[in-house]
């Protein structure tokens, strides 16, 4: 009987012997979901990253492309390109914080920019919550198509045909050379290692390659 019992306590576990194996399995699983979370987090985080960048790119092809495109005019008729009206709001004109474009690309051409995708306008409205999102609006309706959301600046600076910078708004428009084009969006989520949320900026500068043809096609 005696060494049944010996048996007994040899292959048991004390209380204090549960007790410390218990704590010390709670002590994994709450480490190892404690890491969990935090790559979730942080997945979450550089998903976010990825589809504000990725917006930003879009955008930034979208309205160079555009750009490039303003003034075509296959019957030199002279009567597209950039355009600032004074009974326009301030967002429809081409000035520091939005851009307005005309071109003669649908065929065949009449040398005004008369159709629906001819007359380009890119400019900002609210999104709320301090940020805006960048719209785009064609033809004669100003109702814009979002873009890009959570877009914290829009700012074209203009350069002559020389490269020398130009006043804001930029006259006269025909001269207008290039255009820089700086946007910045915000990211949703926090990122807990700045305490901050990452904003992204992207930059570029596009050649109105037209303007130069037009001027080596004047007399």
């Amino acid at each position: 009987m005696m060494n049944q019992l010996d048996i007994f306590k040899q292959n048991g576990l004390t209380i204090l012997e549960a007790v410390l194996y218990t704590s010390l399995m709670c002590i994994i699983i709450i480490s190892g979901y404690t890491y969990y979370q935090i790559n979730v987090r942080q997945y979450e985080i550089e998903l976010g990253k990825a589809e504000v960048f990725q917006d930003l790119r879009t955008a930034v092809s979208m309205i160079s492309k555009d750009i490039s495109l303003c003034g075509c005019d296959p019957l030199n008729k002279g009567f597209v390109g950039f355009v600032n009206v004074k009974d326009n709001k301030d967002r429809y004109d081409t000035d520091a914080n939005s851009i307005h474009i005309t071109a003669d690309t649908e065929y065949p051409w009449n040398g005004k920019a008369s159709e629906k995708n001819e007359t380009i306008i890119y400019f900002l409205y609210p999104q709320g919550g301090g940020l805006n999102k960048l719209g785009r609006s064609t033809g004669k309706g100003k109702r814009p198509q979002p873009v890009a959301e959570n877009i914290v600046t829009l700012h074209f600076n203009y350069y002559n045909l020389c490269g020398q910078i130009m006043s804001d708004p930029p006259s006269p428009l025909k001269s207008i050379g290039s255009v820089e084009l700086l946007i910045s969006a915000q990211s949703l989520k926090l990122n807990s290692v700045p305490n901050k949320k990452d904003v992204f900026t992207l930059k570029t500068r596009v050649w109105v390659k037209n303007n130069y043809l037009n001027l080596q096609g004047d007399p």
